[in-house]
């Protein structure tokens, strides 16, 4: 083939990717807003002067804040405050999309560089439609996180070239980032063509070099006494890699079963649509794979029979499927505060770094299905493999209508909330009943990060030494909310919060939510214990008489 034709190639795969993954993970991006983390971080990010940023990220780099691993937080203010600059709060998202942009290319070609292109190509859809990991789009991870992934991947690239202290320094770096994709960079000598006695010499020099590398790390975070490290036992530091090496792998392999039954659970008009666009996409795309040089069934069962040497397309894909195998358990090593077998939400974070090696596992076993069908069986695979894919890709538009519910269930709650609470003042606490919330399976609405939200709807006075704050009840908080001498309890038991806001109140000084018929209403007594406790009675507005704050225009706003 010409060496044009490659490169045309390499364009149209280049292409098909990077729209697939714009059309499963952000086609709705207009519509998302902030969550969870995002809350914390981004406003700030958002109204910084550039020289201010800068000098913020400075300071942050210097005193090793953000848990000793400074630069996730770093990327997430520079890009948000880029993006806020560039396109308002859809600027962020689109920031996130060009950098995983970049980690699906990077993904292609270095599967490209070592293998095919058609299993480049399978691959790589896999890497795109991966849904283990739900949280892509969520900002704090695609500015965070996805950074990381991409300094592994030139840091793989970098190895594969000769360039070794140019990847050890990339792979150096994401220490101080987010980590989690690290360990990833062990099983990088395994995509050499030729695997002997001289590749085993060079894996065990290359793992003893990381591991110097991330002893030198976690005593250095020890020293430091980062609670994260600080805080694990050795029984933790033991058994919980080992355990999530083996969960994980499971969970993140599993998915690709999972995910097309909850599609077909969820189907609406615009995923069934998605799923009939990508369908027909795809089944041109795979008919146009060249496995002109594979064995077909017949041929390669009596080549093992008759003990024959298999041949290189098979020997292609063992290594292959060995590499992403290694790649795969590799991801869950440094997986110490997030269950490893999470499917729904933020913790499914735990599955980021697996999207590699399933993804190289899934295009292996995808490329062997096609290469033992010829003829009209050849259509059939072809087509069974384009359904998959496609609903895969309609289950990204399940995570994206979460996306778009949580942020206008997020206007909801504080369109209804602030009208019925004008007066909270110095002290206030408003506490909101979990029955009155209603949840979202991917991304969360109205939930742990609430105390921290209307602080920035309003700007408070300097000198007013206690802001009123809101939380989120828990589940039969009725059981643990009185403590001694009849004051309200405001704790991990009571509810799910921010622990810097815990805390004992006066009931004259808390506010209630509830709901009834369908609307949040104020109560002015509660029973606890069978006794009624009178709670803060309606006063003089306050709210009303301060300026807006920075999220008022987001959150607020017609």
């Amino acid at each position: 083939m010409k060496s044009s034709d490659k490169r045309l190639q390499t364009i149209f795969d280049l292409l098909l990717l990077m729209a697939l993954f714009w059309l499963v993970r952000y086609w709705n991006s207009g519509h998302f807003g902030l969550y969870e983390d995002d809350l914390t971080i981004i406003p700030g990010a958002f109204q910084r002067s550039f020289g201010s940023l800068i000098e913020f990220i400075y300071s942050y780099i210097i005193h090793l804040y953000g848990h000793a691993r400074p630069l996730s937080d770093s990327f997430i203010y520079l890009f948000s405050w880029l993006g806020w600059r560039m396109a308002g709060l859809w600027g962020p998202y689109l920031i996130g999309y060009a950098i995983t942009a970049v980690n699906i290319g990077l993904f292609y070609w270095l599967i490209r560089r070592v293998s095919d292109r058609s299993l480049a190509l399978l691959s790589g859809l896999a890497f795109v439609l991966y849904a283990a990991d739900t949280t892509q789009v969520f900002l704090t991870h695609s500015l965070g996180l996805q950074p990381s992934v991409l300094l592994i991947l030139l840091a793989m690239h970098s190895y594969l070239s000769g360039w070794w202290i140019l990847s050890y320094g990339l792979a150096f770096i994401v220490l101080f980032g987010y980590e989690l994709p690290f360990v990833l960079f062990a099983a990088v000598p395994l995509f050499k063509p030729v695997w002997n006695k001289r590749l085993l010499k060079e894996l065990i020099l290359h793992i003893l070099v990381m591991g110097f590398m991330l002893a030198g790390i976690f005593v250095f975070r020890s020293y430091l006494g980062e609670s994260r490290v600080a805080g694990l036992t050795l029984k933790q530091l033991a058994i919980t890699p080992l355990l999530h090496m083996v969960q994980g792998p499971l969970v993140s392999l599993g998915t690709f079963a999972l995910r097309p039954v909850q599609t077909l659970q969820s189907l609406n008009p615009e995923v069934t649509l998605a799923i009939l666009v990508v369908f027909v996409v795809l089944a041109l795309a795979l008919w146009r794979l060249d496995l002109s040089s594979a064995p077909g069934l017949r041929v390669l069962w009596q080549q093992i029979r008759s003990r024959e040497s298999l041949p290189a397309p098979i020997k292609m894909l063992g290594r292959m499927a060995g590499t992403g195998t290694a790649l795969l358990v590799l991801a869950y090593p440094l997986t110490f505060t997030v269950r490893a077998y999470a499917i729904s939400g933020r913790d499914t974070r735990v599955h980021a770094a697996g999207v590699a090696g399933a993804a190289i596992l899934v295009g292996c076993a995808a490329y062997f299905l096609l290469m033992l069908a010829h003829g009209r069986w050849r259509w059939v695979v072809n087509l069974l493999l384009a359904f998959f894919f496609a609903l895969m890709a309609g289950y990204g538009f399940v995570i994206q209508n979460d996306y778009v519910h949580a942020w206008q269930l997020q206007k909801q709650f504080w369109a209804e909330l602030l009208p019925l609470v004008p007066d909270a003042g110095a002290g206030t606490i408003i506490l909101v009943d979990r029955a009155a919330l209603t949840d979202t399976r991917q991304i969360g609405a109205n939930y742990w990060n609430l105390p921290r939200i209307l602080m920035q709807l309003y700007d408070f006075p300097a000198d007013m030494q206690s802001v009123p704050v809101v939380h989120r009840l828990e589940t039969g908080w009725k059981n643990s909310l009185l403590g001694a001498d009849n004051l309200i309890q405001v704790n991990a038991v009571t509810t799910y919060s921010v622990p810097d806001y815990y805390g004992e109140f006066d009931p004259s000084r808390v506010i209630l939510i509830q709901a009834e018929d369908g609307r949040l209403v104020r109560r002015e007594t509660v029973t606890l214990y069978g006794r009624e406790y009178t709670l803060k009675m309606p006063s003089k507005p306050v709210l009303p008489n301060l300026p807006h704050g920075f999220l008022y225009s987001l959150l607020l706003a017609p």
